[in-house]
């Protein structure tokens, strides 16, 4: 069952690909559009996403400073980046088994203090753009009496979801007495999970900070997704271009597949009515997307294989998943 459970991503992510495949074959218009995007717009929207990478290292750095650990601006988005290279040119989010195997030879950081810190980043990420999507949709129900009750009670559901998360305690040494075992290891190690994500919460300055760089974060990613809806030129407002940016960051709940591939555009294409948009423009907004982001992440891996050698990429990304 477990080395079954270890192809189910990689045949996932060949289905998917497959797919595209066909549908480019199908749809080659969008190829055409896709070699006359103007090149600046590429090279904007690739300095948004290493922006973007440089938020997500100041959120590793400031979560760090919770457990008294210091690092650089430099090398937090250094581990941000490769992360990133994980996650969406490997299957299985490879790129938090980077992370916390970097986090655990570098500062001898707890596997269960990384969790804490992952089950924050998600639970920040997804409120935040939980929060900004329900509020474009009750926008857009009283100025353009456009409701969506099922996306709306989805991300109302969500916002609360997040916010039981952030405040959920459950004492498990005291309710399981197991001094020795598996199921003793199992309970300490949650113990020292919610004792990890206690502290982040409880940090009141930090937590506002880490709120704050979602926030910044969700910010840029609009930016970039209005230079490519003007890259397929789509003029959509500044609302549906929000709501897709939120939608596009919630798909991220479901990552079987590198960068929720094919599951996100999925997500886009059942929700498009509610962006203003058609299913050939999701498809063009996706691939052109995707393709901005492999070439930039292809380029980052090279950059850091030639000029940086602070860590075994192999070692990390085949030898040590074995730890989580």
């Amino acid at each position: 069952m477990k080395s079954l459970k270890k192809y189910i991503s990689p045949i996932l992510t060949v289905f998917v690909l497959t797919l595209f495949a066909i549908y480019l074959f199908k749809n080659p218009e969008i190829i055409d559009r896709l070699v006359d995007t103007n090149p600046i717009y590429i090279l904007l929207i690739m300095l948004l996403y290493l922006s973007i990478f440089f938020l997500e290292g100041l959120f590793i750095i400031v979560t760090l400073r919770i457990f008294s650990k210091d690092m650089n601006r430099s090398e937090g988005m250094y581990v941000a980046t490769l992360s990133r290279i994980g996650n969406y040119l490997l299957p299985m989010r490879a790129g938090a088994v980077f992370r916390a195997t970097y986090l655990k030879k570098k500062f001898n950081f707890d596997y269960s203090n990384f969790l804490a810190t992952l089950y924050g980043y998600y639970i920040v990420f997804f409120l935040t753009n939980a929060i900004l999507a329900f509020i474009v949709l009750v926008l857009k129900s009283f100025i353009f009496e456009q409701t969506y009750i099922s996306l709306i009670l989805f991300f109302l559901a969500v916002i609360v979801g997040m916010v039981v998360l952030i405040f959920l305690r459950f004492p498990f040494k005291k309710i399981f007495k197991q001094k020795s075992g598996i199921i003793f290891k199992v309970i300490s190690f949650l113990d020292k999970f919610l004792g990890g994500w206690d502290l982040i919460v409880r940090n009141r300055k930090l937590f506002i900070q880490l709120m704050l760089l979602a926030f910044a974060n969700v910010f840029v990613n609009i930016l970039v997704i209005y230079l490519q809806f003007i890259s397929i030129e789509k003029v959509g407002n500044i609302l549906d271009i929000i709501l897709y940016t939120c939608i596009s960051g919630v798909s991220l709940l479901i990552s079987i597949t590198p960068g929720s591939l094919g599951l996100r555009e999925a997500i886009l294409l059942i929700t498009s009515k509610s962006l203003g948009l058609s299913e050939i423009e999701v498809m063009q907004l996706a691939f052109l997307d995707r393709g901005i982001m492999f070439v930039l992440l292809l380029i980052c891996l090279i950059v850091i294989s030639i000029f940086f050698k602070r860590f075994n990429l192999k070692e990390v990304f085949f030898e040590k998943r074995e730890n989580l």
